[in-house]
């Protein structure tokens, strides 16, 4: 949501996990026309079950709003469970999750939270494949003011907070620091490691390419590749190297597409067979 990092997955091939999973449902995801009140809600009504009281903050990235609230108990913080939903593809294309929640619990006098696990879904409101976006947080931090974060924090802290659609008009939140998305599904970066990693690679002329899979082993992904060699129909595939959570990941990637719908069809018939792909944006 708001968090920076990505935590590291689970061992072996977790094939398509690492990107846009939104971009693998037949229809495009919707997004507002504007961060105006009207337009804004209207979308929300249509796309979402989010109700209007439970928005905390918008930002250009994210709509966050509440899903339930626990009071302070003895010798417990408040704690209240947020849910977003990405209000850009650059969103998307950046995280791998066109929603996601998390858990965060509050520190009231000293002004601090501490978020859980973050999880993302491939499709609106919660729904689709999930996956594991960041590790839970052991240290207590501060929110930056004007954040989504911090609007979280106000409203497990004080009784008179009113959401961004409690007032006239819907005012947007600080999108840098904690903004509220999560943190990109794997930027591309040279790890620190006895064999320098590979440059990421691109499709040769920048068209969209189709992932069918990632893993911490460059032999897994490229055993993946050979087993899908009869399959790509003369079309390039390669291994692309990036860091996540501190962790060197490599993805199977395919390019050589025509244009997106031709990245599409192949994906397609990757899953006709069981495989799971998705395709990535044009860079």
């Amino acid at each position: 949501m708001w968090v920076r990092g990505v935590a590291a997955l689970a061992a072996g091939v977790w094939l398509a996990c690492a990107g846009p999973a939104a971009a693998q449902d037949s229809d495009p995801p919707s997004y507002p026309a504007s961060l105006d009140r009207e337009p804004l809600l209207a979308w929300l009504q249509r796309e979402t079950d989010i109700q209007s009281d439970r928005v905390l903050a918008v930002t250009p990235q994210a709509l966050t709003a509440v899903v339930s609230t626990f009071p302070a108990g003895p010798g417990a913080s408040p704690r209240v469970v947020i849910r977003a939903e990405a209000l850009s593809a650059e969103t998307v294309a950046h995280t791998g999750a066109l929603s996601w929640h998390v858990s965060m619990n509050a520190d009231c006098e000293s002004h601090k939270v501490r978020l859980g696990e973050t999880t993302g879904y491939s499709e609106r409101n919660l729904l689709g494949d999930r996956k594991p976006l960041r590790a839970a947080e052991t240290d207590w931090r501060t929110p930056e003011a004007g954040t989504a974060l911090e609007a979280a924090w106000r409203s497990a802290c004080k009784a008179d907070f009113r959401g961004p659609f409690q007032a006239d008009a819907v005012k947007a939140a600080q999108p840098e620091g904690a903004a509220a998305a999560p943190p990109p599904a794997a930027p591309p970066q040279k790890a620190a490691s006895p064999k320098p990693a590979a440059p990421a690679k691109t499709s040769a002329a920048g068209g969209p390419v189709v992932q069918v899979g990632a893993s911490p082993s460059e032999d897994d992904v490229k055993g993946l590749i050979a087993a899908l060699k009869p399959s790509l129909g003369g079309r390039r595939a390669w291994v692309e190297t990036a860091q996540v959570g501190g962790k060197i990941w490599r993805r199977a990637l395919v390019g050589g597409f025509a244009d997106g719908a031709d990245a599409a069809r192949f994906c397609a018939s990757l899953k006709a067979v069981g495989r799971s792909c998705f395709v990535r944006p044009a860079s």
